[in-house]
């Protein structure tokens, strides 16, 4: 039987090639994970609405081969691509997480593991997670690279766009605040400006307002605002024209910042 890139599965068909793809996943390593990867994005990459599965199942063959750049690409587009957040598992935060640690980039395996508990607090927040953050923090020396502090910002309402003053690698844009995004996600005008460094070997998808659109990861040295900078602060950088921030702003605020108070 063949497919078309956008053609749907029959659901029968459809949990058939999953289930056989994930046992695939977990009983290969090594080069022949790589043959499994491309089995997976063949199968079901293309199809909308099975992609944020075959995105995780592809991560894990590439985490399980030694790619932990393109699984950390792939465990962000399945987490970005999946619709019900109060449904997700932790499995892809978690496997984003090892696979920066496996880079030795400590202070980013902080990201996901925040990012998992902000979608939960009461069930997420919880000792286990405290301790995973905290032995991250002290094999990285995170805490010397933010300062510490807590800045306030004042809004009208809840449901009000809270502008944000910061500077990346001292030139000065506007954010918009979304506690909820695992990264600083920034347009690309405005990266090349700040000579945010760039990786063009990554391609991650996003979730927008106006429907999946494409990044690639990349690292700014410094963020500010006001009292508080990060240093070596992995960002998103997304095309100007798929960015939906709007007009006014330049950037996404999320991430590694915990010390951002906002006073309704």
């Amino acid at each position: 039987m063949r497919l078309s890139s956008g053609e749907a599965l029959p659901a029968a068909r459809r949990n058939f090639v999953r289930r056989h793809a994930r046992n695939l996943l977990l009983r290969v390593d090594g080069a022949k994970a790589l043959i499994t990867i491309m089995m997976v994005s063949s199968v079901g990459i293309g199809n909308r609405s099975w992609r944020d599965r075959c995105n995780f199942q592809r991560a894990v063959a590439y985490d399980r081969s030694g790619s932990f750049k393109k699984a950390i690409d792939d465990y962000i587009t399945a987490t970005e691509l999946f619709g019900n957040k109060d449904r997700i598992a932790s499995v892809s935060y978690f496997g984003m997480a090892r696979s920066y640690e496996k880079l030795g980039q400590f202070c980013d395996t902080m990201l996901p593991i925040e990012a998992w508990v902000s979608l939960n607090p009461a069930r997420n927040d919880t000792s286990q997670t405290r301790a995973i953050i905290a032995d991250y923090i002290a094999k990285g020396t995170c805490e010397a690279a933010t300062t510490s502090g807590e800045e306030k910002f004042a809004i009208s309402r809840q449901t009000s766009v809270v502008k944000l003053p910061v500077a990346v690698n001292g030139v000065r844009g506007n954010f918009v605040l979304d506690t909820g995004a695992t990264f600083v996600s920034l347009k690309i005008a405005f990266a090349q400006k700040a000579k945010v460094q760039i990786d063009q070997d990554s391609t991650v998808r996003l979730h927008t307002a106006n429907g999946p659109a494409e990044g690639k990861r990349g690292r700014a040295a410094t963020i500010q605002l006001r009292s508080l900078q990060a240093k070596d602060v992995a960002v998103v950088v997304q095309n100007d024209g798929q960015a939906t921030y709007g007009e006014d702003f330049e950037m996404l605020w999320g991430g590694r910042w915990r010390d951002v108070t906002i006073v309704a």
